[in-house]
């Protein structure tokens, strides 16, 4: 059989790009496209050993192990370690199953396949690859819904917000319509009132944030602000801007079990005054 080196790095790019994404989505962790392509390109080189002889059993492994973490390294760089682990347990368990369903439609619509230096090459149409694609993505996203089902995230919590030398701690609640992302960087946004930050900033940075995402809603000049930016929001009566921080950490407590979780968030600041602040309960199963 006759292999491509070029038709073998772009096929796995592609699949290493489906892998990570499908992995950030069963962990609800926030990943640019740009970190992913990266990710993918560092996946797709370790690919090539299937062109060197035959080599020692436990140098495979250990190349396999250094390449999933390179790959998780690079996509979602900036996380911490326990998460990276977390990450990378479910990163093996997405590549498990797509390389099954893969292989199982190969079958059906492959001419061959080459197994050498544990790395699996099947020659199959770009229509094959994309069916085994969107029917794994489907069975993931039913895995997750299914997970996210069941998880019940009902509860008394407190968000504990820290910026700069400062920290503030409020009231929390859930709730799962609030999908605010930052465009960005993908990363959620939890949803506070001005009142419950204030202790974290000067009055006059404050007023200037909020005054600055007024300028903007109505096509006037936006003055940068230093730390801030504004968020398109949208409801089902009033759609604008919401001015937002990324704060130093982030940490929200669950009151009833006294658990404690590390939150990569951005945080939106509205002027009304509210009970609590709201995020979206899926932050709490990520990573």
């Amino acid at each position: 059989m006759y292999i491509y080196a070029d038709i073998l790095i772009i096929t796995n790019i592609y699949a290493n790009f489906f892998l990570l994404k499908a992995t950030a989505k069963l962990t609800h962790t926030a990943l640019r496209n740009g970190k992913c392509i990266l990710g993918a390109l560092v996946g797709s080189l370790f690919s090539l050993i299937i062109l060197l002889p035959e080599v020692n059993p436990f140098i495979l492994l250990l190349l396999r192990i250094i390449s999933a973490i390179l790959v998780i390294a690079v996509a979602f760089s900036g996380k911490d370690l326990l998460t990276l682990y977390k990450i990378g347990l479910v990163f093996f368990f997405v590549s498990f199953m797509f390389a099954g369903i893969e292989y199982a439609i190969s079958l059906i619509g492959g001419s061959g396949m080459l197994w050498h230096n544990s790395v699996l090459y099947i020659n199959i149409s770009l229509l094959t690859l994309l069916i085994s694609t969107i029917i794994s993505y489907i069975i993931l996203c039913l895995l997750r819904k299914i997970l996210d089902g069941s998880s019940n995230f009902d509860g008394d919590y407190t968000i504990i917000i820290i910026h700069g030398c400062k920290q503030t701690a409020i009231k929390a609640a859930c709730d799962s319509c609030n999908n605010l992302t930052d465009s960005f960087s993908g990363k959620p946004v939890i949803i506070c009132s001005k009142s419950s930050v204030e202790p974290l900033f000067d009055k006059s940075v404050l007023e200037n944030a909020m005054a600055g995402c007024s300028a903007s809603e109505k096509n006037e000049p936006l003055k940068h602000i230093k730390g801030w930016r504004v968020v398109p929001y949208s409801t089902v009566d009033s759609e604008g801007l919401m001015p937002s921080f990324l704060p130093t950490g982030i940490y929200i407590k669950n009151n009833e079990n006294g658990k404690i979780k590390y939150i990569d968030a951005y945080i939106g600041v509205v002027e009304k005054d509210m009970d609590h602040a709201v995020f979206n309960p899926k932050i709490l199963a990520a990573g």
